[in-house]
């Protein structure tokens, strides 16, 4: 089992399709997993499940949530038989509460797609046990750093910690469409997210709605931000980001993907 000090990520799942589709980003998630083969388990903090307060989810065998409408059939036939860890559950309600953050355990909740999608292309054997930590509903970009902040220590415990949303997720403006052309307010957005993550820019991605161009239309609800913030403050102080992956789905879907790591 991993020993030394992982890295915390942050992947874009895009649309619900991505295991269908030959994309780039596909093809990088079915590459990465290879990176981190030798790990206890994956927590992963997923878009798609927000909650008033963080809750972890632990039952020893999740189900496979197929949490979206519209789509081929095929996507709703496929399961994922990861199995959970409710150790793993118990760990991170322990580290939440030593930091005074309230935390519940979910004994049902399985994996949402924002999970399995990716994790699928990353170990398709799913021989990794994999538990989920919510975002909540306040949306709040400090809170999420803070959260992040709080389970740091599993990543010196062989724990892989991912975070899973979208790095212009503009849902509910712009059109998707396969073949579409990227607009250039995605493409500014895109290039400002990347410096920040690259400079290790704590107050900036902790502002971006502020500072950030175009922040309305890259991410019009910032539930698919969240988990970056929590993949940041997971790894630790003094971070610096690193680009593993740029491409784009459907036009407006940025599909980018960071690691982090700091020397503390």
């Amino acid at each position: 089992m991993a020993e030394e000090t992982l890295p915390t990520l942050f992947v874009s799942h895009g649309a619900p399709t991505l295991p269908l589709d030959d994309i780039p980003a596909r093809n990088f998630l079915k590459g990465i997993g290879k990176q981190y083969s030798d790990i206890k388990a994956v927590l992963c903090i997923s878009a798609h499940w927000e909650t008033t307060y963080p809750a972890v989810n632990s039952p020893k065998t999740p189900e496979t949530i197929h949490d979206f409408y519209g789509f081929p059939e095929a996507l709703y036939e496929i399961e994922y038989p990861a199995q959970g860890s409710p150790k793993l559950a118990e760990r991170v309600l322990n580290l939440l509460k030593s930091n005074n953050i309230s935390c519940d355990l979910d004994r049902q909740r399985g994996l949402d797609h924002g999970t399995w999608v990716p994790l699928m292309l990353m170990y398709p054997n799913a021989e990794i046990p994999v538990v989920q930590l919510s975002i909540q509903h306040h949306l709040n970009t400090e809170k999420h750093l803070a959260l992040g902040r709080a389970i740091g220590k599993l990543r010196h415990e062989g724990i892989l910690i991912i975070g899973s949303g979208g790095a212009v997720h503009p849902l509910g403006y712009a059109e998707f469409r396969p073949g579409g052309k990227t607009d250039e307010w995605a493409l500014e957005f895109d290039k400002w997210l990347t410096d920040a993550v690259t400079r290790g820019d704590e107050r900036s991605l902790v502002s971006y709605r502020n500072i950030a161009p175009y922040p309305e239309r890259a991410h019009p609800r910032p539930d698919h931000y969240m988990p970056l913030l929590v993949a940041f403050g997971a790894a630790g102080k003094r971070v610096k980001g690193t680009v593993i992956h740029k491409s784009w789905q459907w036009g407006d879907l940025g599909m980018a993907a960071y690691s982090f790591d700091s020397d503390d």
